[in-house]
């Protein structure tokens, strides 16, 4: 594997965890899940729904670590932090 498949794997579970974190930040605010999935598993398990969505991030790395294209990797990872911004472009307004 080279340093860049290395890297962008990096990032994506980091992006993971960002998203884990910023969730709960908006859900402390008082704002809601939008994903259904994750809503269904936070009604479900209460607070061990972290225990899938970190599955699932791990899911995908894993996938990812099994890709012989680094360039569909770093499309990948860059759609991963889609959910990330939309966060914390939510925090931002939920907080002004």
């Amino acid at each position: 594997m080279n340093r860049a498949k290395a890297l962008l794997l990096l990032f994506c579970f980091l992006l993971g965890c960002a998203d884990l974190v910023t969730t709960n930040v908006i859900l402390d605010l008082g704002m809601g899940e939008l994903n259904p999935v994750m809503r269904l598993a936070q009604t479900w398990l209460g607070m061990w729904w972290l225990v899938p969505k970190l599955g699932l991030t791990l899911l995908v790395t894993w996938l990812l670590w099994c890709s012989k294209n680094v360039y569909n990797v770093a499309v990948v990872v860059a759609f991963c932090s889609t959910p990330v911004l939309n966060n914390l472009l939510l925090i931002i307004a939920g907080t002004t």
